[in-house]
């Protein structure tokens, strides 16, 4: 082993601890996980298994076999599907505390889309197993995967009901304002996105293309709405934009 991997490999030795650590107050707070026993979370947080990603580093496929709970401990996780037409279709940025692997932990089958690292991130994964064990012992925890289940479950169906038959400058305030919601640092009356999301990811994400975005984009930039530079977004009149949002009825 060389010396930069020999070092490296020290260094994320060290980390692990702090990252368990980190990782177990993370579970305290997710929606449903927060109100199991102590003892469940640590467990989780001690059997599971801390695993770091490259930018652009594959988590999981979409359809493969993925029999364990996610935790987004670092970093950002892109989860997304490729259409028949080779283009990416963005479903949601995990950030810290986020969790993912439900679904095929509940049906067996595989995983439901493509989970890929935005940049060097971590993650712990908790095998299917060991949350199989525990869920005997603690009835909360099958408690929790209904809460979590249920949260994402309304994210996705306030996704659908944004019909793409309404303008796209509404479509993209009320994606914006979910974000918001979801992963805003406020800072005075404005709301900062926790998170880089280029033109191209707003357009993958709604389903339009990047020129269409990037006029929409500098529509809402010069009503003052919003304010980009780069990749991190801040909205700058929230209750404007909430009220653009509204129009959907």
């Amino acid at each position: 082993m060389s010396l930069s991997k020999s070092v490296q490999s020290m260094t994320q030795a060290v980390r692990t601890p702090e990252l368990k650590t980190l990782a177990r107050a993370l579970l305290s707070r997710a929606i449903g996980f927060r109100e199991c026993e102590a003892l469940t979370l640590d467990a989780m947080a001690a059997t599971g298994r801390i695993q770091r990603l490259s930018k652009g580093e594959l988590l999981a496929q979409r359809g493969g076999a993925f029999d364990a709970l996610c935790l987004v401990v670092e970093g950002t996780i892109e989860a997304s599907l490729t259409r028949h037409d080779g283009r990416r279709q963005l479903t949601s940025f995990l950030q810290p505390g986020d969790l993912v692997g439900m679904i095929s932990l509940v049906d067996g089958m595989g995983h439901v889309n493509d989970l890929r690292a935005r940049q060097k991130a971590a993650v712990l994964i908790i095998p299917g197993d060991e949350l199989r064990r525990l869920r005997e012992l603690d009835p909360k925890l099958s408690r929790a995967f209904e809460a979590q289940l249920a949260f994402r479950s309304r994210l996705l169906y306030e996704r659908l009901s944004a019909d793409p038959s309404f303008p796209l400058d509404q479509r993209l305030a009320r994606l914006l304002n979910t974000l918001a919601n979801l992963y805003g640092l406020p800072r005075g009356e404005e709301v900062i996105l926790n998170m880089k999301l280029s033109q191209s990811d707003m357009a993958d994400w709604l389903g339009a293309s990047r020129q269409r975005v990037n006029f929409v984009v500098k529509q809402l930039e010069a009503q003052g709405l919003i304010r980009i530079r780069y990749s991190t977004i801040t909205i700058v009149k929230p209750s404007e934009l909430m009220a653009l949002v509204k129009l959907f009825g």
